[in-house]
């Protein structure tokens, strides 16, 4: 969060449009796209994950306007093949070595003359994600580099950075749900569905980066919400995002003090001025005063939370309480899932709110940073008694996200 004195405060969503280049200059940072590429060793969960990746575009191609067609072995190169056989990619018949250093902790598709070629890292990138989000990290990934895959196919060359990304994250997210339903691992358990968020929101770019960027992929709430999006309406409201740009809420920091404190107020300014901010958006949505309703964190909670996600992390805890006395004051049932899903909804209204015109605390004018939005999913993907729940913070997130983009209507408040 940023703290202005006397400041008006308006910080409206980004819509981007315009042109720019999908197809990777050899010599530039590599798109994260995966690549395989001659013989494959067996075991290699990347690799695996390819057939079931690639039927689901066999029997999803006539919902975009598509013929696919599969990239053949000789096409997928893994790191470890660069090393040991290298690998061969030309760009208008000049020849170039596929070079494993540029793969590093990174994946890729680009359009060689060969054909459609995917690269990854299976040295260093896989086995990371496999060991913290197992099945779903490598999965998602690949699934996300086989959209980029169906972009080139499609001939999707002049597509801003930030939209090309998120389209191949809504695609990733489309194959997920075909997965589910199809009871293909590893989405026939609950948990990955809440691995493949988690490993979405740790993928996004560096904090204050801009969405004009050349190579932008998105902040981790972008990421997050062009995943669910597909894995909710499928790859045809994917190809949407060409005419419908998605909503974009990535920002650079305003100025060098707020990348010198990476957007984060101090604790006690932090726990005092959102702490007021939740109090008065709450109030202005109820009829009678709410705080006789409100059970306030304890100062340990708020201090952990704040020293291992961030400023906005104390917020959210706050929003949640304030919005379970909303439902308290208002007759709805608190217990369960269904209400749990509310109260999301209801902390995403605060932090739409927060996002497109910031909140006025006595002379002080609060408006969002870069990773704010991040830092409230955080707060729900860190939970161990959410996590405890498989699929449950696959699902919160997603209601929060509605309460954030769609409003207090889209929370069904005493419906």
């Amino acid at each position: 969060m940023r703290s202005l004195r006397g400041v008006a405060a308006f910080v409206g969503i980004l819509i981007l449009s315009g042109c720019g280049e999908l197809v990777p200059d050899p010599e530039a940072n590599a798109p994260d796209t995966p690549i395989i590429g001659g013989p494959v060793e067996t075991g290699d969960p990347a690799f695996d994950s390819i057939a079931d990746i690639e039927r689901f575009w066999e029997v999803t191609d006539d919902s975009i306007g598509l013929e696919y067609e599969p990239v053949g072995n000789d096409r997928l190169f893994a790191r470890s093949v660069l090393d040991s056989s290298g690998g061969v990619c030309s760009w208008n018949g000049d020849a170039e070595d596929l070079d494993p250093d540029e793969v590093a902790e990174n994946a890729y598709v680009t359009d060689c003359d060969e054909g459609i070629t995917v690269v990854w890292d299976d040295v260093e990138l896989v086995p990371d994600l496999e060991k913290r989000f197992p099945g779903a990290g490598v999965t998602m990934l690949m699934a996300h580099e086989w959209g980029h895959v169906i972009q080139f196919q499609l001939g999707l060359v002049d597509q801003t950075a930030i939209i090309a990304e998120q389209q191949a994250d809504c695609l990733s997210g489309a194959y997920a749900a075909w997965a589910r339903a199809q009871d293909i691992e590893p989405f026939d358990d609950d948990q990955a569905l809440d691995w493949a968020i988690i490993s979405t929101l740790e993928t996004r770019d560096a904090i204050g980066s801009s969405a004009e960027d050349d190579d932008a992929h998105g902040n981790g709430f972008d990421r997050v919400r062009a995943t669910q999006e597909g894995f909710d309406r499928g790859a045809a409201f994917c190809m949407s995002y060409d005419e419908t740009p998605p909503p974009v809420t990535q920002i650079p920091f305003a100025d060098d003090q707020e990348e010198a404190d990476g957007g984060n107020l101090p604790y006690d300014e932090a726990v005092e001025l959102l702490g007021t901010a939740v109090a008065d958006h709450f109030e202005a949505l109820a009829d009678e005063s709410l705080e006789a309703f409100v059970d306030e964190p304890d100062d340990d909670l708020l201090q952990d939370l704040y020293d291992e996600i961030g400023d906005n992390a104390v917020g959210t805890e706050l929003a949640l309480r304030w919005a379970e006395a909303l439902q308290e004051a208002v007759g709805e049932e608190l217990n369960g899932e269904g209400p749990a899903l509310q109260r999301a909804c209801l902390v995403g209204t605060w932090l739409g709110d927060m996002f497109e015109n910031g909140a006025e605390v006595g002379d002080d004018v609060i408006t969002m940073s870069p990773f704010d939005l991040d830092e409230a999913i955080q707060t729900f993907s860190t939970s161990n008694d959410l996590l405890s729940n498989p699929g449950l913070v696959f699902e919160l997130v997603a209601s929060l996200r509605v309460g954030t983009i769609d409003g207090v209507d889209a929370c069904a408040l005493n419906a």
